[in-house]
């Protein structure tokens, strides 16, 4: 791997900063940089001539370099961005945190090797467990962290430095006062070891995050009158770079707006906000290419509760889970199967006349409720059909009474137990007038959902019968007690 230093920046107090850092930290620093588009390099590579009488690697290494002078010259804050000192902290905030999550990916990726993990097939995100490692420790030593980000910002703005280069340098600078990766790695393989609950289905999840909560989007333009002092709805998502910085979480900014719709937006809404996206599927930006995360739903939920605490200065707004389509079960869902789905994960809640609702559903929120897609694993690779449930609440731990676990097996118990060879949305309507006005479900409904459920997870014969049984009483648990509101 070729080395790079900016020119710019020699005879600066950085240069010195970066002759400090051994080969391998420097390493680390030109892959954290390169980031997005290094996982892209296909579309930077493809335009370089190559070189005669040069090998393939030199060749590589050269791009490299080419590409990493125009990063730097590229990622830098403007000044009239840097000028908005109301927004600035927080974003770079967002920006030194991603960068420090990603130094302790790689650096906790070698030592996970050597120890005894849950089995993570190839066609899984290869990344999973150290993404999921970082996560647990940065989330453990918070404060310590938060600490660091802090003095890191307040060096930043007295020099007046807007490169994200120097963030990348200073942060992989510091990465030796933490503990270190061997004793990471085996605080992360205790945790693994604690929640794994490995099937046999792929999945994958998508999170998004808002101080708006549904306000955020573009189709809903006056906000309900809510303000987002901190990020201004992630208005300058595209400003702060987030893209190239939080690509290992597939971060996207989601405004609900596509293709020619944003050709049309007058000047003042070209960048008009939305949801701070983390697509843990996605391999690539045009999003053509994903790949599942998991067979463990265990661990699928234990990441999400991460990643909740990770980014908690936005408010957590929903979730998306897809499970890859192995088979159908035989029974016809009806109506108060898809209800008991909105019970257990959707969002019963009141309004602000004080009405109980679905309000998911009641708000209008959702562009689909259960929607069957395709998704590609890599260029020519074979599409393979995915269910997905987008009609989830996301809420942090703090403001809910179960776990994430047994809501996504209860998704795939229900695609396992029922027909959904038919339309997906052949009871939208249904649910919808339920939203509007919920009733309370009957005991044959719940207990036929949990039985068909339960029936699924054996079809699929990847859980045993006490995990099986053990979930089934914490879903019928949750049931009854949404369901008992329902009665007043």
């Amino acid at each position: 791997m070729a080395l790079y230093f900016p020119k710019q920046l020699h005879s600066t107090r950085y240069e010195a900063l970066y002759q400090r850092l051994t080969a391998h930290e420097r390493m680390l620093l030109l892959r954290e940089f390169v980031g997005l588009t290094y996982r892209r390099r296909f579309l930077f590579f493809k335009k370089q001539h190559s070189v005669a009488q040069i090998s393939p690697v030199a060749a590589f290494r050269r791009n490299i370099e080419i590409f990493a002078a125009q990063q730097f010259r590229h990622l830098v804050i403007s000044r009239r961005v840097w000028a908005r000192r109301d927004i600035l902290r927080p974003y770079l905030r967002l920006i030194f945190k991603h960068y420090l999550f990603g130094f302790h990916v790689q650096g906790i990726r070698r030592s996970l090797e050597r120890l005894s993990l849950p089995e993570q097939p190839q066609s899984c995100y290869y990344d999973f467990f150290p993404n999921l490692a970082a996560m647990i420790c940065f989330n453990r030593h918070a404060s310590e962290y938060e600490s660091i980000i802090e003095s890191l910002i307040d060096e930043v703005i007295l020099d007046d430095q807007r490169s994200l280069y120097v963030y990348a340098l200073l942060c992989v600078s510091v990465i030796n006062k933490f503990q270190s990766f061997n004793d990471m790695a085996e605080l992360a393989a205790a945790q693994f070891a604690k929640f794994s609950q490995p099937g046999k289905t792929p999945a994958g999840v998508e999170l998004e995050f808002s101080n708006l909560g549904r306000f955020a989007t573009f189709d809903k333009p006056f906000k309900g009158g809510l303000t987002d002092p901190l990020f201004q709805n992630m208005h300058y998502y595209e400003a702060f770079f987030l893209d190239d910085i939080s690509w290992r979480l597939g971060g996207y900014l989601d405004s609900h707006i596509r293709g020619r719709s944003l050709l049309s937006l007058p000047r003042i809404w070209a960048q008009p906000g939305g949801f701070f996206e983390y697509s843990l599927v996605r391999l690539d930006y045009p999003r053509s290419f994903s790949m599942p995360l998991s067979l463990d739903l265990g661990l699928i939920a234990l990441y999400i509760d991460e990643v909740i605490n990770f980014v908690s200065e936005i408010k957590p707004h929903s979730l998306h889970v897809n499970f890859e389509k192995i088979t159908f079960g035989k029974l016809k869902p009806e109506l108060e199967d898809y209800l008991c789905l909105l019970l257990l994960g959707g969002d019963l809640g009141y309004n602000e006349a004080g009405e109980l609702r679905e309000l998911r559903l009641a708000n209008n929120e959702l562009r689909g409720v259960i929607q069957r897609r395709k998704h590609r694993p890599d260029k020519g690779g074979m599409v393979k059909e995915v269910v997905e449930y987008s009609y989830l609440r996301l809420r942090s731990a703090q403001n809910r009474d179960y776990s994430y676990f047994p809501v996504l097996m209860a998704c795939k118990g229900f695609q396992y137990g029922f027909d959904m060879n038919l339309s997906c949305r052949d009871q939208v309507q249904g649910m919808l007038a339920w939203a509007h006005d919920p009733t309370a479900l009957s005991d044959v409904s719940i207990n036929r959902f949990i039985g068909t459920v339960k029936s699924g997870w054996y079809l699929e014969g990847a859980h045993s019968s006490k995990v099986c049984e053990g979930t089934a009483k914490e879903i019928e648990g949750l049931l009854r007690r949404q369901n008992q509101r329902l009665y007043f």
